[in-house]
């Protein structure tokens, strides 16, 4: 008979490679100088890297009850299939914008909270209800992330542009961001996410972001 509870391992391992290679990246662009020239980013990145930290300790933590090792273990396993997805977006090497930057940070953040939908429809599925909470509980705490970074990345592109010397108005950078709060807020877009986080179910084999 199959394990319920283990089947889940790889799954949280996932999650635990995920978020440890998000963080790592964000420490970084709190470092950089393009960043820091930015304060209403540098502050979202600040709490971004705070949510994540506590995500991979509290992961980190759970894992330890199941056979195999403990996290260092698992994003070992993990790391091949599930970086991939994202293997693109942070190149320690590459230097970026900030506004290209902050781009990386939502793709990686929605992928993460895509995968966090998945696990908690897992878990459901597997009736283990600790690891469904802590599914739900960690996509809670990503989704206003992605939200108010979606409202950040507009007035960072206007600015950089400024600083390129082009004559910007002044205000268009909020005028943007107010543009892009208002297509997310429709009801045509809200039905759309939920769907998507509606449809996001999966076998017990194989990796939610690989």
């Amino acid at each position: 008979m199959k394990d319920n509870r283990e089947a889940l391992r790889p799954y949280i391992a996932d999650m635990v490679a995920v978020e440890k290679h998000i963080l790592e990246a964000i420490e970084r662009q709190r470092t950089d100088d393009d960043v820091k020239q930015f304060p209403e980013a540098l502050q979202l990145l600040g709490r971004i890297e705070g949510v994540l930290h506590s995500h991979v300790e509290g992961l980190a933590s759970h894992i330890q009850g199941y056979e195999g090792g403990g996290a260092a273990a698992a994003v070992k396993g993990a790391v091949t299939g599930v970086l991939g997805a994202i293997a693109g977006l942070y190149d320690k090497v590459r230097k970026d914008p900030a506004s290209r930057a902050l781009r990386d940070d939502y793709t990686a953040l929605s992928l993460a909270a895509v995968s966090y939908s998945m696990l908690h429809a897992t878990a459901l599925g597997l009736s283990q209800g600790t690891v469904a909470e802590l599914a739900l509980r960690n996509l809670k705490d990503l989704a206003p992330l992605v939200i108010e970074l979606a409202q950040v990345i507009p007035p960072v592109v206007v600015k950089e542009l400024s600083f390129e010397g082009y004559p910007i108005e002044t205000g268009v950078g909020q005028l943007a961001a107010r543009n892009v709060r208002e297509a997310w807020s429709t009801e045509s877009a809200t039905s759309t996410v939920a769907a998507g986080f509606g449809s996001g179910t999966t076998g017990t084999g194989g990796s939610f972001t690989g």
